[in-house]
């Protein structure tokens, strides 16, 4: 999956090719890592409004980290969210061609 990535790169997939609040709690350690945000230096995180995204195990982290979830309403994504139409939306095209379940 991460064949050719660059350095740092991490991933993750479930078997029921959905996000999960493991996976995106994953995921928010991988960002603060980079982002080096904190309570005093916040950042805002732009999300789809997936329910991965909100969870027992992720709300202590962001509040921890000052990182400031802010979710598109559903059904938006066209207007919205450019990256799933011109990055992702190709990306996961590329990635169901490649992958073996």
């Amino acid at each position: 999956m991460l064949k050719g990535a660059p350095p740092g790169t991490v991933g993750t997939a479930h078997i029921s090719k959905w996000s999960n609040a493991k996976m995106f709690v994953e995921f928010l350690k991988h960002f603060i890592s980079y982002v080096k945000c904190s309570v005093n230096q916040q950042v805002l995180l732009l999300l789809d409004n997936h329910k991965s995204h909100v969870s027992i195990e992720s709300n202590p982290l962001t509040k921890e980290h000052g990182i400031v979830m802010l979710t598109f309403p559903p059904h938006t994504s066209h207007k919205l969210q450019p990256l799933d139409r011109g990055v992702f939306g190709p990306f996961k095209n590329t990635a169901v061609q490649h992958v073996v379940i």
